[in-house]
């Protein structure tokens, strides 16, 4: 099995899995699908094919015909694509093959044009439900790494104040008052601190889970940028 399409430096722990035989492999998918469902089944129900099923079941197809094939992220891999336009892709093909197979079904001779006319239609929407979906999921992963890492070194406090001013957006002087605290200057300074050691720890984690969808090196600050910027406006922006 071939995991050289990374330099040595940017092995990921993704691509490790990959190297591990059938059971890193099998984490490895598991991994990747949970990752990604959200984001898949956004990215369908943006497309609007309701006349091929239910939006769930077609990612679950995708996932059945394609992660039970023991090169599929090797290919990804060696296509030298992002994890998430190598998905996106996927499941393109995908629908494009279930309305092949619908028309064959019907007893009808569909032109393919035809059918890529019909996911074409909705396919600028459906993309851009995939990224807001995949940015969502992407950083909900890093907080949670950051919030587990914060908690295993004794600083429960400090995530906590990060959860309520920056995902909650709640202000420092109304996180104070909650905990029984006066809103000194000091106080607030204290806060600001924990926050920005959070958004840096973010930032960190964000850039280490890129790497591992395979974006390049070159990009990782500007897409870090664009998610944090998301996340300052709120998850659901």
């Amino acid at each position: 099995m071939s995991v050289d399409h990374f330099p040595t430096t940017q092995r990921t722990w993704l691509v490790e899995q990959l190297g591990e035989g059938e059971v890193g492999l099998g984490v490895a998918r598991a991994h990747v699908m949970a990752r990604s469902r959200a984001a898949l089944v956004a990215y369908v129900r943006g497309a609007r094919v309701t006349a091929l099923g239910e939006a769930d079941d077609i990612v679950h197809g995708f996932f059945a015909q394609n992660f039970g094939k023991s090169d599929y992220l090797d290919r990804w891999l060696a296509s030298g694509l992002p994890l998430r336009r190598w998905l996106m892709n996927g499941v393109s093909a995908h629908i494009r093959a279930l309305w092949r197979e619908r028309a064959t079904h019907a007893g009808r001779h569909e032109p393919l044009s035809e059918s890529a006319r019909a996911i074409e239609s909705g396919n600028r929407g459906a993309e851009r439900e995939f990224e807001r979906a995949w940015i969502r999921a992407t950083l909900g992963e890093a907080c949670r790494r950051v919030e587990e890492s914060l908690r295993a070194a004794g600083d429960g406090d400090g995530w906590s104040v990060f959860q309520r001013h920056v995902l909650d957006g709640q202000s420092y002087r109304a996180i104070l008052l909650a905990a029984g605290e006066q809103p000194t200057r000091e106080a607030e300074e204290r806060h600001a601190v924990a926050v920005r050691r959070g958004l840096r720890l973010v930032r960190t984690e964000l850039k280490a889970i890129l790497r591992e969808d395979g974006l390049r090196e070159s990009e990782l600050d500007a897409e870090v940028d664009r998610m944090t910027h998301l996340m300052d406006n709120g998850l659901d922006a």
